[in-house]
């Protein structure tokens, strides 16, 4: 059984998770112009994934659902979250009050750091 990917009104099956992720993101980056990075969850309950486009440290645009065959993945994604703010405080402001609201979050895989034309970018990878 595949994985299907469904993202404004349209679906698409793809044999594994890996390329149903990329087919996700491809479709966002296709539709959203200005975003930093990718926001994915993933939903133990129902065992679906949620992935969106980041902008500024907040989610933008439509989010893709990716549902799964039923069996529960086992594998430990690494994601990422970008927040970019006019000065560094700013931006590691806006990392601490969303790391706040996450709990769950227990291990950060990296943390990344880029001065762009759009301010300071911090990038924090991490595993929930």
């Amino acid at each position: 059984m595949a994985y299907r990917v469904e993202y404004n009104g349209e679906e698409i099956e793809l044999a594994t998770l890996d390329a149903a992720l990329n087919c996700a993101r491809s479709a966002i980056a296709n539709d959203i112009d200005r975003f930093d990075g990718w926001a994915v969850e993933h939903d133990e309950d129902v065992d679906d994934w949620f992935v969106q486009a980041v902008r500024n440290g907040r989610r933008v645009g439509p989010t893709a659902v990716i549902t799964g065959p039923g069996a529960r993945v086992i594998e430990e994604w690494e994601r990422r979250v970008s927040f970019v703010g006019r000065t560094p405080a700013e931006a590691f402001a806006m990392a601490a009050e969303w790391l706040r609201r996450r709990p769950d979050i227990d291990v950060l895989g990296d943390v990344g750091w880029h001065h762009t034309a759009n301010g300071h970018q911090l990038r924090i990878y991490y595993r929930g």
